[in-house]
């Protein structure tokens, strides 16, 4: 055959059936469902045989499906840090390019700033048809907004963080924060440790924070001989009480948000004259996967959550009704800021 460009009419004339019969199986349609096998199998063959390529626009029009899936993101002036600085975010992209593997869904970046909220432009995603779905990473607490877009029918899924709590009526594939902190914590717990300081983070990573003080919190009330002291950590460590380490019945060991903290954690104790993890054990509750890593922590498998999160909404895409509720493990690795045993 002719190797020029041909249109889904000349597919339909070989096949000997309509154009809006070979739009429907080839986009998948519904109602290709009541076709025979046989024209499937014919109409695919002559499309093939005509090295037919669908025009994006025409696919839109006949199977209301623009082949796009959003990812929402935090702004620059959210974030106060360039987005792709974020090893997480980096990470879970790679898994939703492994989770959307051959299909036919392309990745369309979307910056979550104030525009964007206060004109309410998650209402135009819908309208406009511009993507099929969408996956939201940086989720807050406070973000009550989303209930709109989702009771709308806009397919959402949250990746990591989630606008509400677990039990709120989100598809998610998020983290298992709080059972992270809790294994991080028992740690020290089992290395002998009860006087514990705790650094928390008190900037963008609300969603976080909360999950681990509800593990922290609930061990603390199991423990009636773990003495932990709660400090915010507002900008780097330089809110860190290093006169308190001077003090009688210092804390003996540290329970960090994430590994950034501990590392200037560390950093600021050694200035002082602390050594670690001679003077005092440090372990972070929140870390992505890394060769070069020196702290022990709990790491959370980023990639893996964007795959699940990817392979949801296509999921949530063909079928509305579908329900995705999924908290991924993490790891706990032990490493030079605990003492080996």
């Amino acid at each position: 055959m002719s190797l020029k460009k041909c249109s889904i009419r000349d597919v339909a004339a070989l096949a000997g059936v309509s154009i809006s019969t070979v739009s429907r199986i080839l986009n998948n349609h519904e109602k290709a469902k009541t076709i025979p096998p046989e024209v499937h199998k014919r109409v695919q063959e002559c499309a093939r045989q005509l090295e037919y390529v669908p025009n994006a626009n025409a696919r839109r029009v006949f199977s209301h499906r623009a082949g796009i899936i959003g990812l929402l993101v935090p702004s620059y002036r959210q974030m106060k840090m360039h987005i792709f600085e974020d090893g997480h975010l980096r990470r879970l992209i790679s898994g939703i390019e492994e989770g959307l593997g051959e299909n036919k869904y392309r990745l369309l970046l979307i910056f979550n700033d104030e525009q964007f909220q206060e004109n309410r432009e998650y209402m135009s995603l819908i309208r406009s048809q511009d993507i099929d779905g969408l996956l939201v990473w940086g989720a807050q607490p406070d973000e009550e907004y989303w209930r709109e877009p989702v009771e709308a029918g806009l397919p959402v899924v949250f990746a990591v963080t989630l606008p509400g709590k677990p039990e709120a009526p989100f598809n998610y594939v998020i983290n298992a924060t709080r059972e992270g902190a809790r294994r991080a914590l028992q740690l020290l717990l089992d290395r002998g440790h009860r006087r514990i300081m705790y650094l928390r983070e008190t900037g963008k990573a609300r969603f976080l924070v909360e999950q681990m003080d509800l593990a922290v919190r609930e061990m603390e009330q199991q423990r009636p001989d773990l003495k932990l002291e709660w400090v915010d950590i507002s900008r780097k460590c330089e809110d860190l009480p290093v006169e308190r380490f001077r003090q009688p019945l210092p804390p003996t060991a540290i329970l960090s948000y994430n590994y950034a903290m501990a590392e200037e954690a560390i950093g600021v104790l050694a200035a002082a004259g602390y050594r670690v993890p001679d003077n005092l054990e440090v372990v972070s509750c929140y870390s992505f996967q890394s060769e070069k890593g020196w702290v022990s922590t709990i790491v959370v498998d980023d990639f893996e959550i964007g795959r699940l999160a990817a392979e949801a909404i296509q999921k949530l895409i063909e079928q509305p009704d579908y329900r995705v509720r999924l908290e991924v493990p993490a790891e706990l690795i032990q490493r030079k800021t605990t003492k080996a045993q």
